[in-house]
């Protein structure tokens, strides 16, 4: 921006950048590992129609699409925690659905490394931010470690006086099992019967679907990270990191 910014200016875009740092934490860092994924939604996200999340193979775009995201990860939860529970019965076989819900699996994800930048009309913001992650999951072969290497962007508006996701991307570098190498082929491991039937779990799939980012393997040419934002007045000068 050109012009000089006032004091109280200068405060106001210092505190709107805390309340969009403070919301991206509570989001990822907090709500993804606590297994809040049925609030995210409502809490997080823009009444706007135009609302959409970038993931590696494609985009869910429009609100009824995003919310089936978030539907999805709630029902494959419920199903690996009556898994556990099965696997478990001695120990998890007297609890209620609500108490074994998400037991047995992680999803940290720590976001380091923030590039935030406010419009000259506060009227939207844009933020990047690299994901050093570790999680959990269960597989047909039961609960599996991974690391997870991630880029996280989004474009803010401010609504009702607050921010609220407009467009997110959340692509992955790696989401692999830790102890093994990067590069190489995935380990196999038997299959435990109890287990098994997660492997007919169907994700939603995005109702976008292309090729948004690629994960890394050995032979994957070079690949720039989503672009990190520049200051800009208003939206209409800048890319978006929707469709």
């Amino acid at each position: 921006m050109s012009r000089q910014l006032g004091s109280n200016e200068l405060l106001t875009k210092w505190e709107k950048r805390r309340a969009l740092q403070n919301l991206m934490v509570r989001f990822f860092s907090e709500d993804y590992l606590l297994r809040r994924e049925n609030k995210m939604y409502d809490t997080y996200w823009s009444k706007s129609d135009d609302v959409c999340l970038g993931v590696n193979n494609g985009y869910y775009q429009g609100s009824t699409a995003v919310k089936g995201y978030y539907k999805g990860i709630e029902e494959r939860t419920r199903l690996e925690s009556a898994l556990i529970q099965k696997k478990y019965p001695d120990q998890l076989g007297s609890l209620s659905e609500e108490e074994t819900y998400g037991m047995g699996i992680m999803d940290m994800k720590s976001l380091v490394a923030p590039v935030i930048e406010i419009a000259g009309d506060d009227a939207t913001a844009k933020g990047i931010w690299t994901i050093h992650g570790m999680n959990t999951k269960l597989t047909p072969s039961g609960q599996i470690s991974c690391w997870e290497r991630a880029y996280v962007a989004a474009d803010f508006v401010w609504e009702d006086e607050q921010w609220k996701v407009w467009h997110l991307l959340y692509v992955q570098d790696l989401d692999t099992p830790s102890g093994y190498d990067w590069v190489g082929d995935a380990p196999e491991f038997p299959v435990d019967p109890v287990y098994a039937e997660i492997a007919d779990f169907k994700f939603p799939e995005p109702n976008v679907k292309m090729t948004v980012y690629e994960t890394y393997s050995a032979n994957r040419s070079f690949y720039a990270p989503p672009a990190y934002p520049e200051p800009y007045e208003t939206f209409a000068e800048t890319f978006s990191y929707g469709l």
